[in-house]
Protein backbone atom coordinates (compact mmCIF):
# COMPACT_ATOMS: atom_id res chain seq x y z
CA UNK A 1 0.00 0.00 0.00
CA UNK A 2 1.03 3.25 -0.83
CA UNK A 3 0.84 5.95 1.78
CA UNK A 4 1.35 9.96 0.73
CA UNK A 5 2.64 11.90 3.52
CA UNK A 6 3.75 15.40 4.50
CA UNK A 7 7.35 15.93 5.69
CA UNK A 8 8.21 18.98 7.84
CA UNK A 9 6.95 22.63 6.50
CA UNK A 10 4.16 24.10 4.02
CA UNK A 11 4.88 27.73 2.70
CA UNK A 12 3.76 30.38 5.06
CA UNK A 13 0.52 32.01 3.50
CA UNK A 14 0.47 35.96 2.54
CA UNK A 15 -2.40 36.32 5.01
CA UNK A 16 -1.04 34.68 7.76
CA UNK A 17 2.49 36.34 7.70
CA UNK A 18 0.95 39.47 7.63
CA UNK A 19 -0.90 38.58 10.73
CA UNK A 20 2.26 37.75 12.20
CA UNK A 21 4.16 41.21 11.06
CA UNK A 22 1.26 43.33 12.44
CA UNK A 23 1.73 41.43 15.95
CA UNK A 24 5.18 41.68 16.04
CA UNK A 25 5.03 45.61 15.53
CA UNK A 26 2.27 45.75 17.87
CA UNK A 27 -0.59 46.19 15.89
CA UNK A 28 -2.55 42.88 16.06
CA UNK A 29 -3.39 40.88 20.45
CA UNK A 30 -2.24 37.45 20.84
CA UNK A 31 -5.37 36.30 21.19
CA UNK A 32 -5.94 37.52 17.11
CA UNK A 33 -2.70 36.06 16.30
CA UNK A 34 -3.83 32.99 17.55
CA UNK A 35 -7.06 32.75 15.98
CA UNK A 36 -5.27 32.86 13.01
CA UNK A 37 -2.89 30.49 13.55
CA UNK A 38 -5.97 28.49 14.22
CA UNK A 39 -8.08 29.32 10.95
CA UNK A 40 -4.73 28.68 9.18
CA UNK A 41 -4.15 25.17 10.36
CA UNK A 42 -7.77 24.16 9.94
CA UNK A 43 -7.80 25.56 5.97
CA UNK A 44 -4.50 23.80 5.64
CA UNK A 45 -6.06 20.67 6.94
CA UNK A 46 -9.05 20.56 4.68
CA UNK A 47 -6.67 21.25 1.82
CA UNK A 48 -4.42 18.14 3.07
CA UNK A 49 -7.63 16.02 2.81
CA UNK A 50 -9.05 17.15 -0.48
CA UNK A 51 -5.30 16.25 -1.61
CA UNK A 52 -5.23 12.38 -0.30
CA UNK A 53 -2.10 13.01 1.77
CA UNK A 54 -2.76 10.86 5.06
CA UNK A 55 0.39 11.46 7.53
CA UNK A 56 0.42 14.82 8.34
CA UNK A 57 1.83 17.84 9.84
CA UNK A 58 0.69 21.20 10.93
CA UNK A 59 2.80 23.12 8.91
CA UNK A 60 5.13 24.19 11.28
CA UNK A 61 3.26 27.87 11.10
CA UNK A 62 4.43 28.83 14.30
CA UNK A 63 7.86 28.00 13.25
CA UNK A 64 10.70 30.60 11.92
CA UNK A 65 12.71 27.82 10.87
CA UNK A 66 13.45 24.69 12.07
CA UNK A 67 15.65 25.15 14.65
CA UNK A 68 13.41 28.13 16.12
CA UNK A 69 11.46 29.23 18.60
CA UNK A 70 12.27 25.76 19.96
CA UNK A 71 15.94 26.60 21.04
CA UNK A 72 14.78 29.79 22.79
CA UNK A 73 13.03 27.44 25.16
CA UNK A 74 16.47 25.48 25.80
CA UNK A 75 18.45 26.87 28.65
CA UNK A 76 22.26 27.33 27.63
CA UNK A 77 21.67 28.63 24.14
CA UNK A 78 21.12 31.77 22.61
CA UNK A 79 20.68 32.83 19.18
CA UNK A 80 22.28 34.72 16.66
CA UNK A 81 23.11 35.93 13.01
CA UNK A 82 21.68 34.32 9.79
CA UNK A 83 23.56 31.17 7.83
CA UNK A 84 21.99 29.51 4.91
CA UNK A 85 20.57 26.50 5.33
CA UNK A 86 23.00 24.09 2.97
CA UNK A 87 22.73 25.59 -0.44
CA UNK A 88 19.16 27.23 -0.96
CA UNK A 89 17.68 30.19 -0.09
CA UNK A 90 16.61 30.10 3.26
CA UNK A 91 17.93 30.91 6.64
CA UNK A 92 18.30 30.01 9.54
CA UNK A 93 19.41 31.86 12.84
CA UNK A 94 22.08 29.76 14.48
CA UNK A 95 21.96 28.33 18.27
CA UNK A 96 25.12 29.87 20.19
CA UNK A 97 25.77 27.32 22.64
CA UNK A 98 26.82 28.86 25.94
CA UNK A 99 26.53 26.86 28.67
CA UNK A 100 24.85 23.29 29.69
CA UNK A 101 21.55 22.94 27.91
CA UNK A 102 18.79 21.66 29.70
CA UNK A 103 14.79 22.41 28.47
CA UNK A 104 13.41 25.49 30.83
CA UNK A 105 9.57 25.18 28.96
CA UNK A 106 8.04 23.56 26.27
CA UNK A 107 4.59 24.67 24.36
CA UNK A 108 4.82 22.22 21.71
CA UNK A 109 2.47 19.97 23.35
CA UNK A 110 -0.09 22.39 23.31
CA UNK A 111 0.59 23.46 20.03
CA UNK A 112 0.17 19.87 19.22
CA UNK A 113 -2.90 19.38 21.27
CA UNK A 114 -4.53 22.19 19.27
CA UNK A 115 -3.60 20.97 15.99
CA UNK A 116 -5.39 17.60 17.15
CA UNK A 117 -8.72 19.07 18.00
CA UNK A 118 -8.91 21.12 14.63
CA UNK A 119 -7.74 18.01 13.08
CA UNK A 120 -10.82 15.18 14.39
CA UNK A 121 -13.06 18.35 13.40
CA UNK A 122 -12.23 18.38 9.91
CA UNK A 123 -10.05 15.03 9.04
CA UNK A 124 -9.98 12.71 11.26
CA UNK A 125 -8.82 10.09 9.28
CA UNK A 126 -5.33 11.38 9.01
CA UNK A 127 -2.24 11.01 11.64
CA UNK A 128 -0.27 13.79 12.40
CA UNK A 129 2.80 13.26 13.50
CA UNK A 130 5.34 16.30 15.68
CA UNK A 131 8.40 17.82 14.04
CA UNK A 132 11.39 18.27 15.24
CA UNK A 133 15.18 19.23 14.34
CA UNK A 134 17.24 16.27 15.17
CA UNK A 135 20.27 16.39 18.00
CA UNK A 136 23.04 15.57 15.28
CA UNK A 137 21.47 18.13 12.49
CA UNK A 138 21.22 20.70 16.32
CA UNK A 139 24.70 20.01 16.81
CA UNK A 140 25.95 20.70 13.28
CA UNK A 141 24.29 23.71 12.54
CA UNK A 142 25.20 25.53 16.51
CA UNK A 143 27.97 27.38 17.44
CA UNK A 144 29.35 25.77 20.31
CA UNK A 145 31.04 27.38 22.98
CA UNK A 146 30.48 25.32 26.00
CA UNK A 147 31.04 21.66 24.92
CA UNK A 148 34.58 19.36 24.33
CA UNK A 149 32.85 18.02 21.30
CA UNK A 150 30.35 17.87 18.42
CA UNK A 151 29.79 14.42 19.83
CA UNK A 152 29.03 15.75 23.21
CA UNK A 153 27.21 18.31 22.21
CA UNK A 154 25.07 16.32 20.38
CA UNK A 155 24.14 13.86 23.28
CA UNK A 156 23.27 17.07 25.37
CA UNK A 157 20.71 17.99 22.44
CA UNK A 158 19.32 13.96 22.66
CA UNK A 159 18.60 14.90 26.32
CA UNK A 160 16.55 17.91 25.61
CA UNK A 161 14.81 16.16 22.99
CA UNK A 162 13.84 13.02 24.96
CA UNK A 163 12.63 14.96 27.84
CA UNK A 164 10.48 17.18 25.45
CA UNK A 165 9.41 13.76 23.69
CA UNK A 166 7.89 12.11 26.24
CA UNK A 167 5.06 15.09 26.60
CA UNK A 168 4.36 14.80 23.25
CA UNK A 169 0.13 13.96 22.69
CA UNK A 170 0.82 11.88 19.26
CA UNK A 171 2.71 8.65 18.71
CA UNK A 172 4.64 9.89 15.63
CA UNK A 173 7.57 12.08 15.56
CA UNK A 174 9.09 13.34 12.91
CA UNK A 175 13.09 13.74 13.36
CA UNK A 176 14.77 16.10 10.69
CA UNK A 177 18.21 15.10 10.32
CA UNK A 178 19.43 16.18 7.58
CA UNK A 179 22.97 16.32 8.75
CA UNK A 180 22.98 12.77 8.38
CA UNK A 181 23.44 13.10 4.69
CA UNK A 182 24.74 16.57 3.67
CA UNK A 183 27.93 18.59 4.57
CA UNK A 184 28.37 20.80 7.39
CA UNK A 185 26.67 24.09 8.00
CA UNK A 186 28.33 27.24 7.60
CA UNK A 187 28.15 27.50 11.53
CA UNK A 188 30.70 24.85 12.02
CA UNK A 189 32.25 24.41 8.60
CA UNK A 190 35.71 25.98 9.59
CA UNK A 191 36.14 22.72 12.11
CA UNK A 192 37.32 19.59 11.85
CA UNK A 193 35.39 18.23 14.65
CA UNK A 194 32.51 15.80 13.70
CA UNK A 195 29.83 14.35 15.17
CA UNK A 196 30.96 9.55 14.48
CA UNK A 197 28.12 7.86 12.86
CA UNK A 198 28.31 5.17 15.82
CA UNK A 199 27.21 8.30 18.20
CA UNK A 200 24.46 9.45 15.65
CA UNK A 201 23.31 5.99 15.43
CA UNK A 202 22.99 5.33 18.99
CA UNK A 203 21.66 8.65 19.72
CA UNK A 204 18.78 8.65 17.39
CA UNK A 205 18.41 4.80 17.93
CA UNK A 206 17.45 6.00 21.78
CA UNK A 207 15.34 8.34 21.17
CA UNK A 208 12.80 6.08 19.30
CA UNK A 209 12.63 4.19 22.58
CA UNK A 210 10.34 7.29 23.49
CA UNK A 211 8.90 7.58 20.96
CA UNK A 212 7.93 5.97 16.78
CA UNK A 213 10.52 8.05 14.96
CA UNK A 214 10.45 8.98 11.17
CA UNK A 215 13.51 10.18 10.35
CA UNK A 216 14.01 12.48 7.26
CA UNK A 217 17.11 13.00 5.68
CA UNK A 218 16.65 15.23 2.80
CA UNK A 219 19.87 17.06 0.57
CA UNK A 220 21.16 13.22 -0.58
CA UNK A 221 21.76 9.57 0.47
CA UNK A 222 22.30 8.95 4.69
CA UNK A 223 25.29 7.89 5.56
CA UNK A 224 24.15 6.75 9.03
CA UNK A 225 21.02 4.11 9.13
CA UNK A 226 19.49 3.89 12.68
CA UNK A 227 17.69 1.19 13.02
CA UNK A 228 13.72 0.79 14.77
CA UNK A 229 12.57 4.16 12.85
CA UNK A 230 10.88 5.13 9.30
CA UNK A 231 13.64 6.47 7.52
CA UNK A 232 12.44 8.90 4.83
CA UNK A 233 15.16 8.72 1.78
CA UNK A 234 15.76 11.67 -1.00
CA UNK A 235 15.20 9.98 -4.44
CA UNK A 236 16.11 13.04 -6.43
CA UNK A 237 19.52 13.94 -5.07
CA UNK A 238 20.25 10.75 -3.32
CA UNK A 239 19.07 6.73 -2.93
CA UNK A 240 18.03 3.95 -0.58
CA UNK A 241 21.34 2.13 0.25
CA UNK A 242 20.85 -1.91 -0.81
CA UNK A 243 21.57 -2.54 2.79
CA UNK A 244 18.80 -0.88 4.33
CA UNK A 245 15.98 -3.35 5.45
CA UNK A 246 13.51 -0.77 7.58
CA UNK A 247 10.32 1.05 7.02
CA UNK A 248 10.47 2.80 4.05
CA UNK A 249 9.76 6.44 2.99
CA UNK A 250 10.50 7.97 -0.47
CA UNK A 251 10.84 11.41 -1.01
CA UNK A 252 9.98 11.13 -5.11
CA UNK A 253 8.15 14.34 -5.59
CA UNK A 254 10.57 17.13 -6.49
CA UNK A 255 10.20 20.01 -3.82
CA UNK A 256 13.29 21.91 -4.75
CA UNK A 257 12.16 23.05 -7.75
CA UNK A 258 8.96 24.12 -9.81
CA UNK A 259 8.67 21.78 -12.91
CA UNK A 260 5.70 19.26 -12.23
CA UNK A 261 6.83 15.60 -12.79
CA UNK A 262 4.35 13.20 -14.62
CA UNK A 263 2.57 10.69 -12.45
CA UNK A 264 3.52 7.21 -14.49
CA UNK A 265 7.09 8.50 -14.35
CA UNK A 266 6.91 8.66 -11.02
CA UNK A 267 4.77 5.33 -10.71
CA UNK A 268 7.56 3.73 -12.81
CA UNK A 269 9.82 4.49 -10.18
CA UNK A 270 7.77 3.31 -7.01
CA UNK A 271 7.70 -0.33 -8.92
CA UNK A 272 10.80 -1.71 -7.54
CA UNK A 273 10.19 -0.86 -4.12
CA UNK A 274 6.55 -2.26 -4.07
CA UNK A 275 7.87 -5.71 -5.01
CA UNK A 276 10.04 -5.88 -1.40
CA UNK A 277 7.78 -3.82 0.42
CA UNK A 278 4.09 -4.14 1.70
CA UNK A 279 3.73 -0.54 2.97
CA UNK A 280 5.24 2.23 1.20
CA UNK A 281 5.65 5.81 2.43
CA UNK A 282 5.48 8.68 -0.27
CA UNK A 283 6.35 12.47 0.46
CA UNK A 284 8.40 14.87 -1.38
CA UNK A 285 11.80 14.67 -0.91
CA UNK A 286 12.63 18.10 0.88
CA UNK A 287 10.72 20.92 2.92
CA UNK A 288 7.96 22.46 0.72
CA UNK A 289 9.08 26.01 1.94
CA UNK A 290 11.75 26.45 -1.25
CA UNK A 291 8.47 26.44 -3.48
CA UNK A 292 5.79 29.20 -4.00
CA UNK A 293 2.53 28.43 -2.16
CA UNK A 294 0.31 27.16 -5.16
CA UNK A 295 2.94 25.00 -6.78
CA UNK A 296 3.46 23.39 -3.09
CA UNK A 297 -0.32 22.52 -2.86
CA UNK A 298 -0.06 21.00 -6.77
CA UNK A 299 3.20 18.93 -6.02
CA UNK A 300 1.03 17.67 -2.97
CA UNK A 301 -1.88 16.54 -5.02
CA UNK A 302 -0.18 14.74 -7.21
CA UNK A 303 1.49 13.35 -4.43
CA UNK A 304 -1.80 12.36 -3.23
CA UNK A 305 -2.53 10.42 -6.43
CA UNK A 306 0.18 8.07 -5.91
CA UNK A 307 -2.28 6.64 -3.05
CA UNK A 308 -4.49 4.98 -5.13
CA UNK A 309 -1.78 2.50 -6.03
Amino acid sequence: MIVPALIGSLPRPVSLAKKIEQYSIGRLSEEKLEEAYREHTKRTFVKLREAGIRVITDGLYRWDDIFNPLIRFIDGVEVNGLFKFYENNFFYRSPVVKGELSLRENPIPEWLNIALEIKEEVYPGATLKAVLPGPVTLAYHSINEAYRSLDELAEAYAGVLAELIKDLPVGLVELQEPALAAELSRATRETSDAVSPKTAKGLIEDLARVKELWVVTYFGTPRVLPEGVIMNFDLIEGSVPEKYSGRLGLGIVNARETKMERRDRLVDRLRPFLRRYRDLYVTPNTLLDFLPESVAWRKLKLLGRLGGE
